[in-house]
């Protein structure tokens, strides 16, 4: 009879590998020796068998084939294991064979933004991983949901996406943004021409959703009597960018104001109309939370955003919020470490960027778009 051996106590899994000096691949063995990563065929017992091994500049990759009756599921939830015995930052994937890269040098622990790693139109810079830097496409993704604990990296974030794409993209960008965080965040770009509404509260929030959703109304009819059906097919530039800071405001299940539901409600179908509909008309939804309940975030949002961004998570379940997956809760707590995902996750450490960088540098390019308007 064939047996799959559920790995028991995991963390003991690393601890039990032996003092004296080994090879990564020989500690890999141990672990799937420990932690019993195997099947049983009578008294015999099957582990995964090595490959091949790649050495490479950066990496060592390890390809393992696996014994019939082993889920390759497995190899992600039991990530941390490895990563402890090896004292190393790995990434696993199956394709086919089990791949195990172990990376030489572990991701930084802080890495600062600056202009050279800006791309061109609507791709920005999301966060640096071992391969180098991962880029978003707001026009091949055109919205992503966010989440995370407090003080992790959130707003500084959501505000490194909004500089990258008003410096790259002056004349064709505009903003409405919801900082719901009492404009405390936002407020100081309101004075850039791209930046179109800062909403601070409910009621600023649902007068902004709602020149929106008329807006909508008539692109879709400009796009209906031109023959198109989405804007990245069009000699259209412009795109408008709705940024949500604490989604979680405009809950009707967490404000306790009976007058005060309604708004959010509408608030709420709002997002989701964008969500659901705005992507191929030109708009760009960036939702955040540090709340990702299934309160805080709509389910018509959530299921119309394929990228998602999580910083450390409170828990699996507000992980499973964000991203559909465990893992997020078990991120280290360093500021601006993430999980990137659109097809996979992807750990990744987001660049840090402050308001007196953003403010110098935009104000320069206005300078600029000034002198040029007078020529």
């Amino acid at each position: 009879m064939l047996e799959w051996f559920a790995p028991p106590l995991l963390i003991a899994a690393a601890a039990m590998l032996p003092k004296r000096k080994m090879s990564d691949g020989k500690k890999i063995e141990e672990i799937f020796k420990n932690a019993r990563i195997c099947v049983k065929d009578g008294e015999t017992y099957s582990y995964p068998k090595l490959y091949k091994t790649i050495k490479q500049e950066h990496k060592t990759t390890f390809l393992y084939t696996l014994p019939l009756g082993i889920p390759s599921e497995i190899f992600n939830k039991i990530k941390p294991v490895f990563e402890d015995g090896l004292n190393k930052d790995i990434e696993i994937e199956y394709e086919g064979l089990l791949k195990i890269n172990v990376y030489n040098q572990k991701l930084p622990q802080k890495w600062t933004f600056d202009n050279n790693i800006l791309a061109h139109k609507w791709e920005v810079p999301i966060g640096k991983n071992h391969e180098g830097t991962l880029y978003h496409d707001f026009d091949k993704y055109p919205h992503m949901l966010v989440g995370g604990v407090t003080r992790f990296g959130k707003t500084v974030f959501i505000k490194e996406i909004f500089y990258s794409l008003a410096i790259t993209n002056p004349d064709d960008v505009e903003f409405y943004i919801l900082d719901l965080k009492g404009g405390m965040e936002f407020s100081k770009y309101e004075g850039l021409p791209n930046v179109k509404s800062i909403a601070c509260d409910l009621f600023e929030s649902t007068k902004t959703l709602a020149y929106i959703l008329e807006d909508i109304k008539k692109r879709q009819k400009h796009m209906k009597n031109n023959g198109f059906t989405n804007i990245v097919d069009t000699p259209i530039k412009k795109r408008t960018f709705v940024i949500v800071d604490e989604g979680a405001e405009l809950s009707p299940d967490i404000i306790a104001d009976k007058d005060l539901k309604k708004y959010a409600r509408f608030c709420q179908g709002a997002l989701s109309e964008i969500a659901r509909i705005g992507g191929g008309l030109g708009y760009r939804l960036t939702f955040c939370t540090q709340y990702p309940t299934r309160e805080a975030v709509p389910m018509q949002v959530k299921m119309n955003i394929v990228a998602r961004l999580s910083f450390i998570a409170a828990s699996q379940i507000a992980s499973r919020v964000i991203l559909d997956d465990n893992g997020a809760e078990e991120l280290p707590s360093i500021p601006g470490r993430a999980i990137y995902k659109i097809e996979k996750n992807r750990v990744i450490q987001v660049p840090y960027i402050n308001d007196e960088f953003m403010l110098k540098n935009l104000s320069e390019v206005i300078t600029q778009k000034q002198k040029n308007i007078k020529q």
